[in-house]
């Protein structure tokens, strides 16, 4: 992708961050030196009288007395904040491998965390009692927070249109440029790989090497319904050889087939009481309801080794287990992100995987909620669209590493897979048994980065966590457990 020539003045034009200085610890006393530092850039580079924006970051500068390119650190989200807590000593610790021979560079990217504005937004609307019953309320619900948030932003003065991927990948490079570094090296994680593969396409000679931790390509942001029937089907066949579950959920598929037949014939009703009044509500949870919150923990690790119990709870018409996570996720719909929304509808989908994902939804047990609520919940509203030319294909020959999860199903392994087969510097390691978010706390995977960025080769190495083990049927406190057993008590 061209940079245009004002985006290039502009970039040559980074004004001098401001810089504090301060002296952090890690857990082991290892005292680290560090700077929280803001750094202005215009909100939206294609307009000449555009406004500045401040972008916060912590830098944590390196233990060597020659440190290699700095790492700049990308959070997930969109709408992910890199630096709250990052100066607690176990966060710092964490940083140790890494800072052995680089800075780390932990940035708020544009609308996030501590840098300025911050597009968080939260509604004062009550979330409708029937949300996880009908798809419609709850998307006409989320296209209002939406509404409301864009609308208050806008009337702040926020240009949503400076918004976008494009923006961020430039604000990086504006970064690079005050900071006075030849290249940087890139640590994304989930839709920070986005970011960084964005980063690549147009600022890939300035980058040192380029680590992509759950890869989301340019053109997939929007999910495909295949990528998590297949999720379900690998956690059926582990389910059904666990010791302790398999004999008594011999498929998994099957029992959720029966739980959302059910459902369709009488939604379950969960209690919660509300916090602000101390009243109890009821909401029913119908098939929609279910196949969203499912969707939502389906390749995460922490939550899908108690699905087969709660699946059989909701069979049983028990609805503790599951107010846990209709609790967790009724508070999502209250909030938002005005970032998040206009970052996701902006780098959008291709024709052709728009028409591909509704293929695959008319026959996937869990339709098209891996998408909700968009793109629906960006239309109408005046929000950019980065086009064809940003989600086409590309070649690089950015020194990269990618490491995905086999049970991950949000950023699924195939889809590093689609962007390595262009980069012929390219090493990908799959890590056997992991979810979406168990990569980056891995000690073992941990290592190979820090091996990767200091110009080792890593292709050699064999990742994996062990196989999951399912919370058991029954059992007040079984091994392993689950929060949501708590309140079921």
């Amino acid at each position: 992708m061209i940079v245009s020539l004002l985006a290039l003045v502009l970039l040559s034009q980074a004004p001098a961050p401001v810089l504090q200085p301060l002296e952090l610890r890690a857990t082991d006393g290892t005292v680290v030196r560090a700077e929280r530092g803001r750094l202005e850039v215009p909100e939206r580079r294609a307009n000449p009288e555009t406004r500045t924006i401040e972008l916060a970051f912590l830098r944590l500068r390196s233990l060597a007395e020659q440190p290699l390119a700095p790492v700049v650190f990308l959070a997930g989200g969109p709408g992910g904040a890199a630096t709250p807590g990052a100066d607690r000593p176990e966060a710092v610790q964490g940083w140790l491998p890494l800072l052995a021979h680089h800075d780390v560079l932990l940035l708020d990217q544009r609308g996030t965390g501590a840098s300025r504005p911050n597009l968080e937004w939260r509604s004062d609307q009550p979330v409708p009692v029937d949300v996880l019953l009908d798809e419609g309320v709850a998307l006409d619900f989320a296209r209002t927070v939406a509404g409301r948030a864009l609308a208050h932003f806008r009337e702040q003065g926020v240009d949503l249109a400076g918004y976008t991927t494009v923006e961020s990948a430039d604000d990086l490079e504006a970064l690079r440029v005050a900071l006075g570094h030849e290249k940087f090296s890139l640590l994304g994680f989930s839709y920070g790989t986005h970011l960084a593969l964005a980063t690549m396409k147009r600022h890939g000679a300035r980058l040192e090497r380029v680590v992509l931790v759950g890869t989301e390509g340019l053109d997939q942001t929007y999910k495909l319904p295949s990528t998590y029937d297949r999720q379900l089907a690998r956690l059926a066949a582990l389910v059904a050889r666990d010791p302790e579950v398999g004999g008594q959920v011999p498929d998994l598929t099957a029992l959720l087939g029966r739980v959302l037949a059910q459902l369709e014939e009488e939604p379950l009703e969960v209690v919660l009481r509300d916090p602000a009044t101390g009243a109890d509500e009821l909401y029913p949870v119908g098939p929609w309801g279910l196949r969203f919150l499912l969707r939502l923990d389906l390749g995460d690790g922490h939550d899908f080794p108690v699905f087969p119990r709660l699946l059989r709870s909701i069979e049983a018409r028990d609805p503790r287990l599951l107010a846990w996570f209709v609790e967790k996720r009724l508070r999502g719909f209250a909030g938002t992100s005005a970032m998040a929304v206009v970052m996701d509808y902006a780098s959008g989908a291709s024709p052709e995987r728009r028409e591909r994902i509704a293929r695959e939804q008319r026959t996937s047990l869990l339709g098209n909620t891996m998408n909700f609520p968009f793109p629906a919940v960006g239309e109408g509203f005046d929000l950019p669209d980065l086009g064809a030319e940003y989600r086409a294909p590309f070649a690089s020959e950015v020194t990269a590493l990618f490491l995905s999860g086999t049970l991950d199903c949000q950023t699924p392994p195939e889809q590093a897979e689609e962007q390595r087969a262009r980069m012929p510097r390219a090493t990908h390691l799959v890590v056997a048994n992991a979810g979406h978010e168990d990569i980056l706390p891995m000690p073992e995977a941990q290592a190979a980065i820090a091996a990767f960025l200091r110009g080792e080769d890593v292709s050699g190495r064999t990742l994996a966590l062990p196989e999951p083990r399912f919370v058991p049927l029954t059992g007040a406190r079984p091994t392993p457990s689950h929060p949501c057993l708590e309140g079921a008590r």
